[in-house]
């Protein structure tokens, strides 16, 4: 349980028991991997990059993990840290990747008539993307860290806001 919480230098410090941070890990290490089916989820494990949780599934997962934690969330920006599934699936991502369908038929031909013969040239032609880039999100991904955290006081705080004391 929180013992102490006072502000300290812009990093809210709470005081906790091993035994409590131990418990509240594995607790939310379950939870996760209940909800994402992965494994070797740890404290710096991302919802969205790592446990694949996306769009809707991203969403369901806080909105249980709130009504079961009876979390605050009141604070929280759900455009800051995730992108909502018209945003990861939009039609003109769709549209070009049925397009570009042929051309990656031609890929893997091709990168299965070099790998017996050439790592290198064979790397190439798998690594080529078409000249799509890849997208990259500026969002704040959640870890399991930050839901620790969220889960411990009670309301949202990321991870990094936070300084846990041993007591």
């Amino acid at each position: 349980m929180i013992v102490d919480l006072k502000q300290h230098k812009m990093k809210t410090i709470i005081k906790n028991s091993f035994k409590d941070l131990k418990q509240n890990y594995i607790e939310m290490q379950q939870f996760l991997e209940d909800k994402s089916g992965e494994k070797n989820i740890n404290n710096k494990s991302k919802v969205a990059n790592d446990l694949s949780l996306l769009g809707d599934d991203n969403y369901d997962m806080l909105k249980n993990f709130i009504t079961k934690y009876n979390i605050d969330f009141s604070d929280f920006k759900y455009d800051e840290h995730f992108e909502s599934e018209g945003e990861l699936f939009s039609s003109a991502s769709v549209f070009l990747t049925i397009l570009l369908i042929p051309l990656y038929f031609i890929k893997i031909i091709l990168f299965l008539i070099f790998k017996p013969f050439s790592k290198s040239h064979s790397k190439t032609i798998n690594d080529f993307n078409f000249f799509i880039k890849e997208h990259k999100s500026n969002k704040i991904d959640l870890t399991m860290g930050d839901l620790i955290t969220f889960k411990i006081q009670g309301k949202f705080s990321l991870r990094e806001n936070v300084k846990f004391v041993l007591n």
